[in-house]
């Protein structure tokens, strides 16, 4: 359509004025009728002029383009290399497994705000056997993704009206899958989990067992600790050097099979993750161990640079570290404190948690405890460990009579 062309259908367009005082154009392209509307004869000209070059260029009806399409082309063109990897990832993860085969095989003309209601209120409460139940957590990912994409979809002018302007999440009554909440350890706990971590390092030699210990000793995020190089640690000044975490699984779109890869990033989570953690003789002497047996580069005769590596100075990753803390707290028959189960479902990041919750009972103040972490404020620090703060005042006013 050259511009010879626009500029004879606009030509011939017909324009009326509405009762609402409004003009209104109308043209036939693709034997379809198309209407314009605006304040002035030449906004609705101007308007049909752009229609028509978006067309020359490609552009579909709304009606003609599936949400799947739209969607994989927007997050290609404004969110791959615009976001962390491993937040497109995530992104990217949602779109593959709850989007791109159910609502995306939708046209995104079609698509209406209770339509889209009724599909976040299913993964909430699943109506059939084919819709995976979501916790809160999956169902703010899933908003997270639908409402940028519907808003830029309205920009562009694919679509005229957004729908996800009234999208909520269902009250937490109503979502069926519980969110997961960090599981901290006791004091008693801690003493039998170190025990036993101690028992496999003595008995199979296992590197794993005193890297947990070390997780827990300094409240590492998991990333942090895979990160950690023997330069990282200054025996002298006896100090750590948190300044680098490693992201897994990140998927390698330049892949067909969509492979993934553990990502080293030369920065924390958050600014603050960048800090220096005093080393106390108990982790010194884990440092030490490790230390004083580091495998060889495999193939090489060089010491293995990392901290948490395995047998052949390779790297350790999240996955056999988190099989390792599975088979301690099972040897350890470490129970659920409330239901005297067998506790399931720890992670590495519990221990964590429990760095946080421990040291708290001990008395170390929020402040202190938020730098320690390397929260990006306290208020995060508040909101994790509100539980923990509400027990220790309860403990407080029992154990002291006023008057």
């Amino acid at each position: 359509m050259t511009d010879n062309n626009v500029k004879s259908i606009i030509n011939k367009m017909t324009i009326t004025q509405r009762k609402d005082i409004r003009f209104e154009g109308k043209i036939t392209i693709n034997g379809k009728r198309k209407s314009f509307y605006g304040k002035t004869k030449k906004e609705v000209k101007d308007k049909a002029k752009e229609y028509l070059m978006k067309v020359e260029n490609g552009y579909k009806e709304p009606e003609k383009i599936l949400l799947c399409d739209y969607m994989d082309y927007w997050l290609k063109k404004y969110k791959y290399g615009k976001i962390e990897p491993s937040s497109y990832t995530r992104l990217y993860s949602v779109y593959i497994h709850q989007i791109k085969d159910t609502i995306g095989q939708m046209y995104i003309g079609d698509i209406t705000g209770d339509i889209l209601q009724e599909f976040i209120d299913n993964h909430a409460d699943p109506k059939d056997s084919e819709t995976k139940a979501l916790a809160e957590s999956g169902l703010k990912r899933l908003t997270q993704l639908l409402k940028p994409c519907f808003k830029r979809a309205v920009s562009e002018g694919v679509i005229w009206t957004n729908p996800c302007t009234e999208l909520t999440i269902p009250s937490e009554s109503y979502i069926q899958v519980e969110t997961k909440v960090a599981t901290a350890l006791s004091d008693s706990q801690i003493k039998v989990f170190k025990e036993a971590c101690l028992h496999r390092y003595e008995k199979y030699g296992s590197r794993d067992a005193l890297v947990l210990l070390i997780m827990l000793s300094c409240g590492l995020r998991v990333g942090e600790m895979l990160a950690l190089e023997w330069s990282d640690i200054d025996f002298e000044q006896r100090l750590i050097r948190v300044h680098r975490t490693i992201q897994s699984n990140i998927m390698n779109f330049s892949s067909e099979d969509l492979s993934t890869y553990d990502r080293v990033k030369s920065s924390t989570k958050t600014k603050k993750g960048v800090r220096s953690l005093a080393i106390n003789d108990t982790v010194l002497d884990y440092l030490l161990k490790l230390k004083n047996n580091i495998p060889q580069v495999k193939n090489t005769k060089n010491p293995s640079p990392y901290v948490a590596c395995t047998s052949v100075g390779t790297r350790q990753n999240a996955r056999n570290l988190q099989r390792s803390l599975t088979k301690i707290i099972q040897k350890a028959n470490i129970v659920d404190t409330q239901s005297q189960q067998a506790l399931c479902g720890f992670g590495l990041h519990d221990l964590r948690h429990t760095f946080g919750s421990a040291m708290l009972r001990h008395g170390i103040g929020i402040e202190v405890l938020s730098k320690l972490m390397g929260h990006a404020n306290i208020t995060i620090t508040y909101n994790k460990y509100i539980h923990v703060l509400q027990e220790q005042q309860a403990l407080a006013m029992q154990g002291v009579t006023i008057c």
